[in-house]
């Protein structure tokens, strides 16, 4: 593949990314000149449209250089829609729903898993809840591989996986 097609498959969402000093529109098109019905799905996707929109701007409100006006959650969120607005089709999320409370959590899975059904989805997450309707879950320890398989799979043959369950969500079941 062209370099350039190559990349464009992917969306990737980093513990540690960055946003720039420039508006919401450019942080979500980082330079691909995605159209705005691409930006406006990739914040719907993302759980960012509604705080985008109560900006006076909209998309053209200024982010200050490494997005101190903006909240940690509403930052997360768009780095994830900067991620989504490219239709990718491979999604890699790592660690990029913890700042988000968990309504906002479950409302970005389902947006992904309803409209990117196409899409491979990465996600590399401390919260049960965020990875427990995977297709295939991998819990690790240290570097290390210690049990695969799905929630229910995990919830049966792993320790530690179960343990982190109980804690998070006291053993409920959560859609």
């Amino acid at each position: 593949y062209p370099r350039e097609e190559w990349h464009s498959r992917f969306g990737v969402v980093l513990q540690n990314d960055f946003v720039a000093a420039d508006t919401v529109r450019e942080n979500i098109d980082f330079g691909r000149g995605l159209s705005d019905p691409d930006i406006v799905k990739g914040a719907n996707d993302a759980q960012a449209s509604e705080y985008i929109e109560s900006f006076p701007e909209k998309y053209d409100y200024q982010i200050t250089s490494k997005g101190t006006n903006i909240s940690g959650g509403q930052k997360q969120r768009l780095l994830i829609a900067r991620a989504l607005a490219g239709d990718p089709e491979i999604l890699i999320l790592d660690d990029s729903s913890s700042a988000l409370d968990y309504k906002t959590d479950l409302e970005l899975r389902r947006a992904i898993a309803n409209r990117n059904q196409n899409t491979t989805v990465i996600m590399i997450a401390q919260r049960i809840s965020s990875v427990m309707n995977s297709d295939l879950i991998l819990v690790m320890d240290e570097g290390r591989i210690i049990g695969t398989g799905t929630h229910d799979e995990l919830m049966a043959n792993c320790e530690v996986y179960r343990e982190i369950s109980h804690s998070q969500m006291g053993g409920a079941i959560l859609e």
